[in-house]
């Protein structure tokens, strides 16, 4: 019996030893070269995004963050990873009651649809959502601060997790950053941004080239192109 627990003891550590090298591994390096590069469409979005990168639309994702409430809908999302704590998630949000058109020759009744405060919410939500995730541990907004992109004045958010391991020394840091941009009249973009945070000067490089070259389908118009075209 003292040879059988002997064994297992060995096993578990083997399987210790393995999990941190996996977790120091090198394959975190960023992509160098054009080739690794490639163009991608799925639904609503076309962009220039890493190999290394699984992309892939993300139905989950819309239940989980419309499950706040009826304020805001997810109309489609695209993910790329590469493991666990490194990808950019990119979100199509609109208000939970669209704002309607009156009959022609008539008075809207409704409010003016204010963009400015539905980004705000949005991008609040968003935040939201992410806090309530029982996979992260300690979320926290470090910092906000107003972001431009190609013209476009947005909301960006900088926080940190933990993704939790039953062995409290496995469990791993993330550090990331969420921008929220006007995509059309009535819609916005979340571009969700995160990995580890020892690569996080790298990957931010790699991240600004996938935004900069989004092409984001605006669902106001569909032959306008919307944002970022």
């Amino acid at each position: 019996m003292l040879i059988v627990y002997r064994i297992f003891w060995i096993v578990g550590l083997i399987a210790l030893i393995a999990e941190l090298v996996i977790l120091a591994n090198p394959r975190q390096s960023t992509p160098q070269k054009a080739s690794d590069w490639e163009i991608v469409q799925r639904g609503r979005f076309q962009l220039r995004a890493p190999k290394q990168f699984q992309i892939e639309r993300e139905p989950r994702l819309l239940w989980e963050l419309g499950a706040l409430g009826n304020e805001v809908r997810i109309l489609d999302s695209l993910t790329l990873e590469r493991g666990k704590r490194t990808g950019l998630k990119i979100t199509i949000a609109a208000p939970g009651n669209a704002p309607t058109t009156p009959p022609f020759g008539q008075q809207s009744l409704q409010p003016a649809f204010d963009m400015s405060r539905f980004l705000r919410r949005a991008h609040d939500l968003h935040l939201a959502a992410m806090r309530e995730d029982l996979g992260f541990v300690g979320f926290v907004e470090k910092r906000r601060s107003p972001v431009r992109i190609r013209g476009v004045q947005g909301i960006r958010s900088d926080y940190e997790y933990t993704i939790p391991h039953p062995v409290p020394f496995l469990s791993m840091p993330v550090r990331g950053y969420l921008i929220t941009l006007p995509l059309s009249q009535t819609e916005v973009v979340h571009f969700n941004a995160y990995c580890p945070p020892n690569s996080f000067g790298d990957y931010q490089k790699i991240y600004d080239q996938i935004i900069a070259t989004a092409q984001v389908q605006s669902g106001d118009n569909p032959m306008s192109g919307g944002w970022l075209r």
